[in-house]
This record gives C-alpha cells, sequence and structure tokens, in this order.
C-alpha cells in the first residue's frame, strides 16, 4: 500500500471548491498543455482546448463521447438490467413495482428472503434498503415508503451476497477496479462508535462535499438504524477489533472506504464489465458487480451485475482508501485524443 496522501496531493490549488475528479482532470490536462476553461464552476463544466482540437466536459466524466440515450439507459436501472440479461449476463432477479400497494400484496413472495429494495433512477445509493432474512412486513413497508418517496417507481430484487466492485471502463478497457466497502469502524475495545466515527472523520482525505477523495461518515437517521438492527447504538463500545458497519449501501459518497483491486481481480469479470458497458454502447462506465470470489472464473453463482453509472468519478481509483493511483483522467484525456 502506497503512503497516504496529504491534502497537497489531492487538492489543485485555485480550485478547491471543485469536486476533486474534476481536479484531477484539470491538473492532467494541464500536465499536457492543455488549456482549462471553466465555463459553469457550480456545474463542473470545462472546456479543453489544445490546438483546434476542443472539447467540453462535465464533472469529469460526462463528455460527448457518451450519447443521450446511453446516459438514459445507465439511469434506468430496470431497462439496464433488462440489456444486460439479453447480453447473457448475470443480474440478481427481480421484480419492478410502480404502485406501492402492488409491492405490498406480493410481500409473501419476500418474507422468507433476503432482498434489496431501491427507487428505478436513483444514485449515491438514495432511497435504497437491503433486508437480511428474515424480511419481517415493518422493515418491508418501511423501506418500500422510503424507496417511493424518491421515485416514481421501484425494484425489489434478490440479495446477492458477495463484495461489491466498482469496474471503470473507459473505452473499451477496463483501466481499474475498485472495492466499495461500506462506512464502517474498527473497535478498539475503548471507545464508542460515536469517538470513533469522529477519529475516522479527523483523516484529512475525508471531507463534505465530493471535493476530498473520502467523505466523512455520518450518525444520521440511516446510520442510527442500521446500529439498531444490529443491537447497538452510537454509545456502543466494540470489541477490540470488531468492525462495525454503519450502512448496508458501500458508496463513497455515504462515507465507504475504497480499496483498489485492479491487480487481484480476475481478468474475466473485467471483460464481464466491458460488456456490461457496451450494452448501453457507454465509452466512460462504471459497472458495479457483486464477486463472491475474484480470484475464481466468472460463474452465475459467483458475481452478479448490480448497476451502470453514466458519472463514474475518478478519485477513488486515483486516491482510494487503501491502494495505488491508477491515473485514470490520463485514460479519459487519452479517449479525447489528446
Amino acid at each position: 500500500m502506497n503512503s497516504t496522501p496529504t491534502p497537497q496531493d489531492f487538492t489543485l490549488p485555485g480550485f478547491e471548491d471543485l469536486e476533486i475528479s474534476t481536479q484531477i482532470l484539470i491538473r492532467a490536462a494541464r500536465s499536457r498543455g492543455i488549456e482549462v476553461e471553466i465555463l459553469d464552476r457550480r456545474s463542473h463544466f470545462l472546456r479543453l482546448r489544445k490546438g483546434d482540437r476542443v472539447q467540453l466536459v462535465k464533472e469529469a466524466s460526462k463528455t460527448a463521447l457518451d450519447s443521450y440515450i446511453s446516459f438514459l439507459i445507465m439511469e434506468n436501472k430496470q431497462v439496464t438490467k433488462q440489456l444486460l440479461m439479453e447480453a447473457g449476463l448475470r443480474v440478481p432477479t427481480g421484480k419492478q413495482y410502480h404502485k406501492r400497494e402492488t409491492a405490498v400484496i406480493d410481500f409473501p413472495e419476500y418474507e422468507d428472503q433476503s432482498i434489496v429494495i431501491k427507487p428505478t433512477s436513483t444514485n449515491f445509493g438514495i432511497g435504497v434498503s437491503t433486508i437480511q432474512e428474515p424480511c419481517t412486513h415493518e422493515r418491508f413497508i418501511t423501506a418500500l415508503d422510503r424507496a417511493f418517496d424518491e421515485d416514481e417507481s421501484i425494484i425489489i430484487e434478490e440479495f446477492f451476497a458477495g463484495e461489491e466492485y466498482r469496474f471503470l471502463i473507459i473505452g473499451t478497457e477496463c483501466v481499474a477496479v475498485c472495492n466499495r466497502v461500506p462506512a464502517n469502524v474498527i473497535g478498539d475495545g475503548r471507545s464508542t462508535i460515536k469517538d470513533l466515527v469522529e477519529k475516522k472523520n479527523a483523516d484529512p482525505r475525508r471531507g463534505v462535499g465530493h471535493v476530498t477523495p473520502l467523505e466523512k461518515i455520518q450518525l444520521g437517521e440511516t446510520e442510527l438504524r442500521t446500529l439498531k438492527q444490529a443491537g447497538k447504538d452510537a454509545g456502543t463500545v466494540p470489541n477490540n477489533g470488531e468492525r462495525v458497519f454503519l450502512r448496508h449501501n458501500s458508496n463513497i459518497s455515504t462515507g465507504g472506504d475504497s480499496i483498489d483491486f485492479t491487480d487481484q481481480m480476475h481478468s474475466g469479470y473485467k471483460e464481464i464489465a466491458v460488456r456490461a458497458a457496451q450494452t448501453a454502447d457507454a465509452r466512460i462506465c462504471g459497472v458495479d458487480i457483486i464477486v463472491r470470489d475474484i480470484q475464481q472464473a466468472p460463474t452465475n453463482e459467483n458475481y452478479a451485475i448490480i448497476e451502470l453509472n453514466f458519472n463514474p468519478v475518478l478519485y477513488i481509483h486515483d486516491f482510494p482508501y487503501e491502494g495505488q493511483n491508477r491515473n485514470v483522467a490520463e485514460k479519459i484525456l487519452d479517449l479525447l485524443d489528446y
């Protein structure tokens, strides 16, 4: 593992207010002699110019290389699942619901299962609930309400156990793989969970608003509910070495840890990730895959594709919590023909 990055490593002077993926791209562009113009600072909208070569880039990974229909496909989890299945790729089994009452009627189908309930078209884990068996009626209804609060339709699907990995596809290549671990703390036998969160948040790499490589862990409603399900609260003192998860979803945006697995991942899953991106004709894409054994060749029992992401962040691959800097912005500039 490389030494821990300092703010001087990941913060670009004069651009500290921009989300960190944009800062990474600007730094890489400048190193190539590319002129960078900020068209709209608040929305991280750039114009890159070198000679007569001009490209518009939004949020570091949205470019003219991806069509609007590719964006719409990846935004809609149900359409994504359909296209992935038609391509012969493994996805969790499930059903889409447009009415809450229809989902309530189907509760008996799920009460003896572990399931995931999520909105059809949200990102960052918003409105997503994971229910480990047994799925009680109360937890089911609560999860339905959370999902329908965020979208007019939802998906209920099997919970596929394993580790979740983000595969970054640029062009026709998988350039990086990152394991995203849900927000967590590790006990020392003395400190409360609240104290452990504060200690972990003191890491200079953790901030708020995507301007640092990692986000601070919160102790909000979702985190407290997750602790309660595990029989804990913010005042619990975990055993020495005990890992306590504060969320089920593994998003870095909600305090998760990013761990580089590019070199350890079986090549078969990288090939699957490329095929998955191609189902949406996406050139720059994040593919989220649950894998049970990263050294075992792909089988339908060993992996499931969760979703495709049209705006994959770069910083989890360049400044992971653990692992190697993959310099992925350079790959984007290559793809843009700079």
